[in-house]
């Protein structure tokens, strides 16, 4: 059968080559007569994975990296770099007897360097003691020596300690500005409310906590009292209990280690996106049209639009409103959208108003939109600005005022 099945194979790729079609096996047609004294990917793989893992001083820091034998890598360094450490595959190749080439799906910690990030190792020669590289892109040299797991173990308490300590001392000032502002969301990801801390002059702090309640956004501020005594946390206590839909939470626990917030209510979750990824969602090409939901708006704006209101997926982005229901003119208003990333709020301007299809160009029908519809474009290009907040899938957006009581929710 194994002989019937080659012969078979091989009228296959007679048949192919002689209708024009690329060698199949071209490719590897020289691999067979190179020298056994060759280097070979596989000898590479198995010796990398044979360690309990390996080092490698590039750029004045120390880089560690350990294999598995599935494809993954995982890689820290020394205290240069205060970052946890990162996961990627890894692949192997070959460019003749003389070279392999390692490969990282990603730069792994070597994308936290300045400048001459690598991700592919050039191999010219190795050992049980000693792997000798270049970088492929800048052709710097990278020498890889085992180590063992209590050098790992050392190295990375080394690591934990150093970055404690490190956002322990920065802690106050990211609370201040990086990390001053967020959402709070239940566990399945739905909206609860945007928060804002704020420490004055002074250095007094609050949060101000900004929620739907009853059908109109409600701003709570609390003053709040931060210890960061503690080898672990850094602990921002409300004055006051707060509640949202029915759950209680007073305190926001700043975590050395993770860099992340988190409150003493397990089923609240901290969301720190910035406003400026929010606005890098929305223009880019990711977005995809959300229509505002009618039933799910600010008094204010009920019954006011003549049909859907859409913030749609063109380029450029359009606002996309109607004069009536049915057909007739599609009118686009074109917005520009900006981020404060300090105080979480989003600015929109309008541009141009236009025939989006180009059917009418009505002067009336652009008329129509601006006069009824004042309001609610008057509360999108507020100086003030607005929180805006998507649930994880994306597909529902909530857009509250940072000061008054106005707010609507649109959906995908």
């Amino acid at each position: 059968m194994k002989n019937l099945t080659y012969i078979l194979m091989s009228l296959c790729m007679v048949a192919l080559t002689g209708c024009g079609m690329t060698d199949v096996w071209k490719d590897w047609e020289n691999e067979g007569m190179m020298n056994e004294e060759r280097l070979r990917p596989s000898e590479v793989k198995e010796l990398l994975c044979s360690a309990d893992g390996w080092k490698m001083t590039y750029e004045n820091t120390t880089f560690y990296f350990q294999f598995t034998k599935d494809g993954a890598v995982a890689s820290d360094s020394d205290e240069s770099i205060l970052e946890s450490a990162t996961e990627a595959d890894y692949y192997f190749d070959f460019n003749g007897e003389k070279v392999v080439l390692l490969k990282m799906s990603n730069e792994g910690m070597m994308k936290y360097l300045k400048q001459n990030q690598e991700n592919t190792f050039v191999i010219t020669d190795y050992s049980d003691s000693k792997i000798t590289a270049t970088g492929k892109t800048y052709g710097k040299t990278m020498i890889l020596l085992p180590v063992t797991t209590a050098e790992l173990q050392q190295a990375k308490e080394n690591k934990r300690l150093a970055i404690i300590a490190y956002r322990k001392e920065q802690a106050l000032d990211l609370l201040k500005s990086e990390l001053n502002n967020g959402v709070f969301r239940k566990e399945s990801s739905a909206f609860m409310a945007h928060y804002l801390i704020v420490c004055d002059e002074e250095d007094h702090w609050n949060v101000k906590v900004s929620a739907i309640v009853g059908g109109v956004v409600k701003h709570m501020e609390y003053p709040m009292t931060i210890d960061t005594t503690g080898d672990e946390d850094a602990v921002l206590t409300f004055s006051n209990n707060v509640t949202i839909d029915g759950i209680t939470l007073n305190k926001f626990y700043y975590n050395y280690l993770s860099g992340e917030i988190r409150t003493n209510n397990a089923s609240v979750v901290c969301d720190t996106r910035k406003a400026s990824d929010i606005v890098a969602w929305y223009t880019a090409g990711s977005w995809k049209t959300h229509v505002v939901d009618q039933n799910e708006i600010h008094g204010d704006f009920k019954g006011v639009f003549h049909a859907g209101v859409e913030f749609d997926d063109r380029t450029p982005r359009n606002l996309v409103a109607c004069p009536w229901n049915g057909m007739g003119s599609y009118i686009g208003i074109k917005p520009s959208v900006t981020a404060n990333d300090e105080t979480g709020r989003i600015f929109i301007q309008w541009g141009e108003i236009y025939d989006l299809l180009g059917w009418n160009n009505n002067p009336a029908d652009y008329a129509i939109v601006e006069r009824d519809y004042e309001k609610f474009l008057s509360f999108c290009s507020s100086n003030e600005g607005l929180y805006w907040t998507y649930d994880d899938d994306n597909k529902m957006v909530y857009v509250l005022s940072a000061t008054g009581e106005q707010w609507f929710r649109m959906k995908q």
